[in-house]
């Protein structure tokens, strides 16, 4: 059985563009050129000018993003409102539990920026029925998989968000990829390791994702992997992008600069928790708020 739900029909199609740019970019220099961090800061600045105003447009004057609370969800949100300071932005985070770093941190960045947050927390009984509507959606998916990669976590936070009905939701995959936001790109900085985690950007992320998202009506965009973002990106020795001592240098400097908070710029990386591994004795975790 496929990994990937995206084996019915009606879920292909629409991000096919993207997908074949991603799949012909460029993602390390071909020779070494001078970049300089003014210049990716203003290309960031660009890129959320534009995909906010399309938000915006979509969504009846609001934007709709994923807050992890982490560096990457933090500086888009941080550019967001410095591009649309009166603009409802409303963020969604989940977790499996009340005190997961995600959430304690996606709190942190709703309050500064300003942004009308929802934690999702999900039931066991509505767990249950999400799993029972993804089997239906997407039955050649291989369930025991999609709930080990993560995917049916992706489903119930698709499900949660879609009951406010945006049309389209910003989200921030692809920049871990580009700037060496895992372990081995810190370990090994090399080519190899960088277009390993590309080629595996669109199976193990992108196509899942975007179908989940589309069985519910919901467009995603993906600032992050806008074309300005991907050839600016490019442009850095792979060797300043990550080490072994720390992740997304040039992210890191131009969140100091944008006054990100230092709790969010500095956190450890910390992974879901999977809901269908959520211990539910603890009824204070359940719901949404």
């Amino acid at each position: 059985m496929e990994r990937i739900p995206n084996s019915t029909a009606e879920y292909k199609g629409r991000y096919d563009t993207l997908f074949s740019r991603i799949k012909n970019s460029e993602i390390t220099p071909r020779k070494e050129k001078d970049w300089d961090l003014e210049d990716l800061d203003d290309v960031f600045m660009g890129v959320f000018a534009d995909y906010g105003k399309k938000a915006i447009e979509a969504n009846n004057g609001s934007i709709y993003m994923t807050l992890s609370g982490g560096l990457d969800s933090t500086l888009a949100l941080a550019y967001l409102r410095k591009n649309f300071p009166d603009s409802e932005i409303v963020t969604f985070s989940m977790g499996g539990y009340e005190n997961h770093e995600d959430v304690k941190h996606a709190r942190i960045a709703s309050e500064k920026y300003q942004t009308q947050h929802h934690e999702i927390f999900a039931s066991a009984n509505y767990i249950a029925e999400a799993i029972n509507e993804y089997q239906t959606k997407f039955p050649d998916a291989d369930l025991e998989q999609a709930a080990k990669n993560g995917d049916l976590d992706v489903y119930l936070l698709y499900k949660k968000i879609a009951k406010l009905n945006p049309k389209v939701v910003l989200t921030f995959e692809g920049i871990d990829e580009l700037a060496g936001g895992y372990w081995p790109h810190r370990d090994q900085a090399t080519e190899e390791t960088y277009q390993e985690y590309w080629r595996k950007l669109i199976p193990d992320h992108l196509e899942p994702l975007t179908a989940s998202a589309q069985s519910f009506g919901i467009n995603l965009e993906f600032p992050y992997l806008d074309e300005r973002v991907i050839k600016q990106i490019a442009e850095i020795p792979i060797e300043q992008r990550s080490d072994f001592n720390e992740s997304k240098k040039p992210l890191r400097k131009i969140a100091r600069e944008n006054g990100l908070p230092p709790e969010i710029i500095n956190r450890p990386k910390e992974g879901q928790v999977s809901m269908l591994n959520r211990d539910f004795s603890d009824n204070h975790i359940l719901g949404e708020t």
